[in-house]
C-alpha cells in the first residue's frame, strides 16, 4: 500500500503543475488563433512538442501580424524591415535552440522515468527485505520529484520570456506599419514641393557643370605652366651643374697658377765695404709693381761718391734679387764720372726686414780709375 501511495502522489504532483504553469499560455494561444489542438479538439499540454511542430507555431506567429504594402516602403524602412527579419531569424534559432533543450529536459524527464520504475522495482524488491531502504528510496523519489519541477519550471519560464519576445516584436512591427502609412501620408502633400526643388537642383547642378568645366581649362592651364616650369628647372639644373663644373675648373686652375707676391714699392739697403779704413755704401729706390724703378746710391770710401740709375727688382720669397745700371760721380782727386753696374742678393727675416750683399763695379766716362765696391749690410723691402 505504502508502494501505490507513493506513486499515485507523484502522479498527482506532476500533473498539477503541468496544469498549472501551462494553462494560461495555452489559453492565449488559442484567443490568438495560433494553437489549434488536435483534431479531437484537445490541446494536451502535457504532451512533448517535435521541432515540426514548433516551427509551424513560429510560422503561424509570423502570419498572424501584418507584413503587407512592403512595395511601397522606402529604403530605410525596408533596411529596418531586415533588421526585424534577421531579429525574427535570431529568434527562430533560440527557439531551435530552445526545441533541443526541451528535447534534453524530455531526454531528461525519460532518464528520470525510468529511474523511477527502477526505483519502485527496487522498492518492490526490497519491500520484504528492510524498511531502511524503503525510505531511502522515498528520500530518492522525493529529490527526483523535486528536479522535475524544478526542470518543468525553468521551461515555463524559458517559454513566457520567448512570449514576451514574440510581443515585443509585433509591437515594433505594428509601430512601423503605422510610420510607413504616415510616412506615405507626407510624401503624397509634398509631391509638389519635391518636383520644384529638383528641378532647382538641376539648374545649379547645370550651372555647377559650368563651373567645373572651367575650373578644369584652367587647371590644364596650370598643368602647362608647371610643365613648363619642370622644363625650366631642368635648363637651371643643367646650368647649375655647368657653373659648378666652371666653378671646379677655376679653383683647379688658380691651384695650379703659382702665387705671385706683392713686391715692396720702397728698398733701403745700408751696407759696410771696408772695415779699416771704415767705409760703407747705402742705396734707396722706388720699383713699381712690375719690378723696374730708379734708385738712389751714396758710397764712402777713397772719398764721397754718389749715384742714380735704374734698377730691376725680382722677388722669390724670401730671397730678392736686384739689378742696377747708372751714372755717378766720384768727388775725390779732380773729380770723375762714372757708369756703373751693380748686382744684389737679400733674404728676409723679420717682415721687410733681411739681410743682403751687393757688389758695384764703376767704370770710368773719359779718364780716371775703376772701381770695385762690395758690401754686406742690412735692407728693408728690397
Amino acid at each position: 500500500m505504502r508502494r501505490w501511495g507513493v506513486l499515485l502522489l507523484v502522479g498527482v504532483f506532476s500533473l498539477g503543475v503541468a496544469q498549472s504553469w501551462s494553462r494560461d499560455a495555452v489559453d492565449s494561444l488559442m484567443r490568438e488563433g495560433i494553437v489549434y489542438g488536435y483534431p479531437s479538439g484537445e490541446i494536451k499540454p502535457e504532451a512533448y512538442a517535435r521541432r515540426g511542430e514548433v516551427f509551424t507555431l513560429l510560422w503561424r506567429v509570423i502570419l498572424t501580424y501584418r507584413l503587407k504594402d512592403l512595395q511601397s516602403l522606402t529604403k530605410e524602412d525596408i533596411e529596418r524591415l531586415k533588421g526585424l527579419l534577421a531579429t525574427v531569424e535570431e529568434l527562430s534559432r533560440a527557439l531551435r535552440d530552445q526545441g533541443q533543450v526541451l528535447s534534453a529536459y524530455s531526454d531528461a524527464i525519460k532518464e528520470l522515468r525510468q529511474a523511477l520504475e527502477k526505483a519502485q522495482a527496487d522498492a518492490t524488491t526490497l519491500a520484504g527485505e528492510a524498511g531502511k531502504k524503503a525510505e531511502e528510496a522515498l528520500v530518492q523519489l522525493r529529490e527526483w520529484s523535486e528536479r522535475l519541477s524544478n526542470l518543468e519550471a525553468a521551461t515555463y519560464k524559458g517559454l513566457r520570456d520567448f512570449r514576451e519576445e514574440v510581443n515585443m516584436l509585433a509591437g515594433v512591427i505594428r509601430d512601423l506599419d503605422g510610420k510607413v502609412k504616415a510616412l506615405e501620408e507626407a510624401l503624397t502633400g509634398k509631391t509638389g514641393e519635391i518636383s520644384t526643388r529638383f528641378a532647382e537642383f538641376q539648374g545649379a547642378l547645370a550651372r555647377l557643370e559650368g563651373v567645373v568645366s572651367k575650373a578644369e581649362e584652367e587647371i590644364a592651364g596650370v598643368r602647362n605652366f608647371l610643365a613648363r616650369l619642370d622644363e625650366l628647372s631642368l635648363r637651371v639644373g643643367t646650368l647649375e651643374e655647368q657653373v659648378k663644373a666652371l666653378k671646379e675648373e677655376v679653383a683647379k686652375l688658380r691651384a695650379e697658377i703659382p702665387k705671385r707676391e706683392v713686391l715692396s714699392p720702397f728698398g733701403l739697403q745700408v751696407s759696410l765695404s771696408g772695415i779699416s779704413p771704415l767705409a760703407g755704401m747705402m742705396r734707396v729706390g722706388y720699383a713699381l709693381s712690375e719690378g723696374f724703378g730708379f734708385y738712389l746710391r751714396g758710397a764712402y770710401d777713397l772719398g764721397f761718391y754718389g749715384a742714380v740709375g735704374v734698377v730691376s727688382v725680382h722677388q722669390a720669397s724670401p730671397f730678392t734679387l736686384t739689378t742696377t745700371l747708372g751714372v755717378g760721380r766720384g768727388f775725390y782727386g779732380p773729380g770723375f764720372t762714372y757708369g756703373e753696374l751693380g748686382v744684389g742678393f737679400g733674404g728676409k727675416l723679420f717682415g721687410a726686414l733681411g739681410l743682403g750683399a751687393e757688389g758695384v763695379l764703376s767704370f770710368p766716362i773719359g779718364t780716371g780709375p775703376s772701381v770695385a765696391r762690395f758690401g754686406v749690410g742690412v735692407i728693408y723691402g728690397w
